[in-house]
C-alpha cells in the first residue's frame, strides 16, 4: 500500500506552487476500480498522477477540487490538472493530462513543480469561509438552529438547518454576516490531538482533527482552504431561504473576484 500523500495545502492554504517528486504516473485506465470510479467524468485515455506532496485540493467537504498544472524538467512537458480526488486510505489522485504529445517526461522519483490556480482557489476559498461566517451568524442570531449540511460550490452554496427560518428572519441574518466581514476577524486554523473530545467525532474519525475558527467564535472541523480573514471574503449575499421537510435551506453567493 502506497503512503498517503502529504496535504500541504491543510497546513499553509497560501502556497501557489509546490516542488515534490512523482510517485505513480500511469494511465486512468491502469487504476483500480475504486480509482478509477473517481474519474468517470474523464475519458479512459487519461492519466493520474500523485505526488509526495499537493498543494491542489481534492474535492470534498462542500469544495471543489483545485486545477493547476504539473511541470517537469523539461519546459515543454506541462501535466494539465482538471481534477484532483483523495482516496479513503489518503492518497491524493491528479487526474488530467499532458499539453503535447511529445515523450512522456513524467517518471516515478522525478521532480515536478505543482501550480494552482491561484484565480480559482482564492473564489473557492472566500465561498468556503463564506459558509463559514454564516454559521457564526446563525449562532449568534438563532442558536436554536442546529446546521445539516454545507455546500460551497459555486452557483449551489447554501447552508441548510434543522427547523424553520422564515425571510423575515432574512435581514437580521444578512445584517450579522455583514458585520462579521466588517470587522475584518482573522480565520485560523488549529489542531486537536487523536484521543481529544470533538463534538462529532462519528465524522472526524480518530486521528487529528483540523479546525478552523473564525475569530474565536466557533470551532469547526475542516478540511478546506479558505483566506486569511473575514474581510477578504468580501460582501456575501443571501440570496434565497427555502424550506422542505423541516429543514431550511439559505442560498448564498460571494463575487468571483474582488
Amino acid at each position: 500500500m502506497a503512503a498517503p500523500t502529504e496535504a500541504v495545502y491543510l497546513h499553509d492554504a497560501s502556497l501557489r506552487t509546490l516542488t515534490t517528486e512523482i510517485v505513480s504516473y500511469q494511465p486512468i485506465s491502469s487504476l483500480s476500480e475504486d480509482e478509477q470510479s473517481l474519474a468517470k467524468t474523464l475519458a479512459s485515455d487519461e492519466s493520474a498522477m500523485t505526488m509526495r506532496q499537493t498543494i491542489l485540493y481534492p474535492q470534498g467537504g462542500g469544495q471543489l477540487c483545485d486545477t493547476g498544472t504539473i511541470t517537469g524538467s523539461n519546459p515543454e512537458s506541462c501535466f494539465e490538472v482538471s481534477l484532483v480526488r483523495k482516496t479513503p486510505d489518503g492518497k491524493i489522485i491528479h487526474f488530467g493530462k499532458p499539453s503535447n504529445s511529445g515523450p512522456n517526461s513524467f517518471l516515478e522519483g522525478h521532480s515536478v513543480i505543482q501550480n494552482v490556480d491561484a484565480a480559482k482557489r482564492d473564489y473557492h476559498s472566500r465561498l468556503h469561509t463564506a459558509g463559514h461566517i454564516i454559521g457564526v451568524a446563525m449562532e449568534i442570531v438563532m442558536p436554536e438552529m442546529k446546521e445539516v449540511k454545507a455546500n460551497h460550490t459555486p452557483k449551489e452554496a447554501g447552508m441548510e438547518y434543522e427547523g424553520l427560518i422564515y425571510n423575515e428572519h432574512k435581514p437580521l441574518i444578512q445584517a450579522k454576516i455583514d458585520e462579521l466581514v466588517k470587522q475584518d476577524l482573522p480565520v485560523t486554523v488549529s489542531w486537536l490531538e487523536a484521543g481529544t473530545p470533538v463534538y462529532d467525532r462519528a465524522k472526524v474519525g480518530d486521528g487529528p482533527v483540523r479546525i478552523v475558527s473564525v475569530g474565536g467564535l466557533d470551532q469547526t472541523p475542516c478540511g478546506g482552504t479558505h483566506v486569511e480573514r473575514t474581510g477578504l471574503v468580501g460582501s456575501i449575499n443571501i440570496r434565497k431561504i427555502t424550506r422542505k421537510s423541516g429543514i431550511s435551506r439559505m442560498s448564498y453567493e460571494v463575487a468571483k473576484e474582488l
